[in-house]
Parts: structure tokens; C-alpha cells; sequence
């Protein structure tokens, strides 16, 4: 039975999008899709980040409901960032109304063995391109006859989504102090009138490298305890699985880019591999469809069984299970 650790609601975030796109005139097909999320010391400020000790591991377990929640100006900050950069033409889930679309579900669970957070789960479903990870502050200052002014301090980090590198990042501090203006929604809108643009295209320039280049993603291929056989043992062909493996990598690759950082009889291990970021058909091509593809071809090659236990975006993980 599966032990479960935590409840919280989701879905299929890629069904809902952030409102209507006004203003857009560059092709969705070659935008990264967004997805705004609020950063760990974010939740953490509003109850919403907790550890838990699960089979010896401490683990962060984030509640995103009890944060939109807890924060009465979270859906307007996010929703004036979704504005912004929908107008920019870039096209993105929106966290707040998938969330109130769905039950609740278990979301962290001992699901073959592999532990999985909600911020994986999201992603997985959503399958953002670039995650927009908020954090921010908004101050009030008492001026003279009890009037108040407001400031915001805030940062925005861009994060693929796929191999969480940092791709760009804007940060403001006590914006809008000399500004009459008290409204949380005003003051992200018009922090984001002077950085946003430039932000924008800095993601685009990086999703354009990409789509050139490929993703970046790793691969595990793992041999399971109890099976009676080893990487270096023959494949079907004369040639060993690693060796088949590595042929595979080679052929199936953006440029033939990968770097082989682990290399042992139960298992091996690649960083940095390059996988074409859509299908032929626009849709996006993730680590998993790059799993699929490696363990069927494996099967087929060398006459074993595996599985394919990829979770997140960026991580595939095959698991040979035998004969």
C-alpha cells in the first residue's frame, strides 16, 4: 500500500492558461511556455514550506494552495507578471485556477520506489518551459497625516524548467517608494514596465539556443538488485549494453552531446544531454518521450525488459528489470 504523505490538489495544468492573450505577435510555437510559482523562502514566509523526515531524508514538502491562501496579494502579483509577459506574446499556466479546478489528490507518495515533491508534479503536468520563480516584499511606510506609501522589493528568477539553470533574472529593490501609487497589481506592473522587456528577451534568446541546440536533460539507466546481469556483460549483437547504450546516445542526440559521468555494472549515467525540444508537430519532447524511445529500442535490441521511471522534466531514468 501506498504510504501517503501529503495531500494537495492538481491537474493536467497544461488544460488551463493564464486569460486572454492580447498584443501577441510572435508565433506561440516558438515561445517558451511560462508558469509563475512563488520561491521556497516565499512559501516558507506564509506557512507554506515544511520539512519532513521520510525514510531518513529530510524533505521539503511545499503547499502551494495554503500559500495563495495565506497571501492576499499572491493572485494579484501573479497575475499582473502573467499580463505582462502574455502581452510580450509568451504563453503560460496559471497556477491560482488549476488549482481551484481539482480535487485533491495524493501528491508525494511511494510511487515505484521514487519519491516525488508537488513542485515536481506540477511541472510534470503543466510541462512549463521556463519557471518564474517569485520572491518579494511589499512595504508599507507611514508618511506625514497617517497617509501610507507602498514599496515593492522583488525578484524574479527564470529557470528552465528542464535543467533548472538560472536563464535570466530581474530584481528591484523598494520600487515605487516615490510613487502615490499603494497598489500591489500597480506597483508589479510598473516595475515590470522598465525590466520586463529586456527580461523577455533574454528568454527568448535562451529558448532560441535551445530549440537550435536541444535540451538539456540527464539519463540513468540502472540495472535492479535482484537481476543476474551487468552492463558489461554481451547484448544481443556481440556488443555490450554499455556499449549499445552509448551507440544509442551517440545517434539519438542533438550534435552527438553528452558526457558520460558514471559507468559501472548496474548502472550508468549521462549529464548534459542534448534532446530536440519539440516534435514535429510543435508539441514538446521531454525526458520522458526520450526514455520511452531508449527503452523500447533497448528491448528490442538487446532482449531485456525494462521500465521507464522517468518523473520530472529533465531526469530520465530506465530501469532494467531483465530478461
Amino acid at each position: 500500500m501506498k504510504k501517503v504523505l501529503f495531500l494537495i490538489p492538481f491537474l493536467a495544468l497544461g488544460l488551463f492558461g493564464c486569460g486572454n492573450k492580447k498584443g501577441v505577435n510572435v508565433s506561440e510555437t516558438q515561445k517558451p511556455r511560462l508558469m509563475v510559482i512563488p520561491s521556497d523562502q516565499l512559501l516558507q514566509k506564509h506557512g507554506a514550506l515544511i520539512q519532513e523526515n521520510v525514510n531518513g531524508k529530510t524533505i521539503q514538502v511545499r503547499d502551494f494552495s495554503k500559500y495563495l491562501l495565506n497571501d492576499e496579494n499572491s493572485k494579484f502579483i501573479i497575475a499582473a507578471i502573467q499580463q505582462i509577459f502574455i502581452d510580450y506574446g509568451f504563453p503560460c499556466n496559471d497556477l491560482e485556477q488549476t488549482l481551484k479546478s481539482i480535487n485533491d489528490q495524493n501528491m508525494l507518495d511511494d510511487i515505484d520506489g521514487i519519491q516525488k515533491d508537488v513542485k515536481t508534479m506540477l511541472l510534470t503536468s503543466a510541462k512549463p518551459d521556463i519557471i518564474f520563480e517569485l520572491d518579494y516584499d511589499l512595504k508599507s511606510n507611514f508618511v506625514k497625516r497617517g497617509s501610507v506609501e507602498k514599496s515593492i522589493t522583488y525578484s524574479i528568477k527564470a529557470i528552465d524548467a528542464f535543467s533548472n539553470k538560472v536563464v535570466a533574472t530581474i530584481q528591484q529593490a523598494e520600487f515605487g517608494k516615490d510613487s502615490k501609487e499603494n497598489s500591489a497589481t500597480k506597483l508589479m506592473e510598473m516595475a515590470l514596465a522598465t525590466t520586463g522587456k529586456d527580461f523577455s528577451k533574454q528568454i527568448d534568446n535562451y529558448f532560441g539556443e535551445i530549440i537550435e541546440l536541444g535540451r538539456d536533460i540527464t539519463v540513468r539507466i540502472t540495472i535492479e538488485g535482484d537481476v543476474n546481469l551487468t552492463m558489461s556483460d554481451e547484448c544481443l549483437g556481440g556488443d555490450t549494453y554499455t556499449d549499445y547504450i552509448i551507440d544509442y546516445m551517440k545517434v539519438n542526440t542533438v550534435q552527438g552531446a553528452y558526457t558520460m559521468v558514471r559507468n559501472t555494472n548496474t548502472e550508468l549515467y549521462f549529464t548534459n544531454v542534448r534532446i530536440k525540444t519539440l516534435n514535429e508537430n510543435g508539441t514538446q519532447y521531454s525526458a520522458y518521450d526520450f526514455a520511452r524511445a531508449l527503452a523500447k529500442d533497448l528491448n528490442k535490441g538487446c532482449g531485456v525488459k525494462s521500465s521507464n521511471k522517468t518523473q520530472g522534466l529533465g531526469d530520465a531514468l530506465i530501469s532494467i528489470k531483465g530478461m
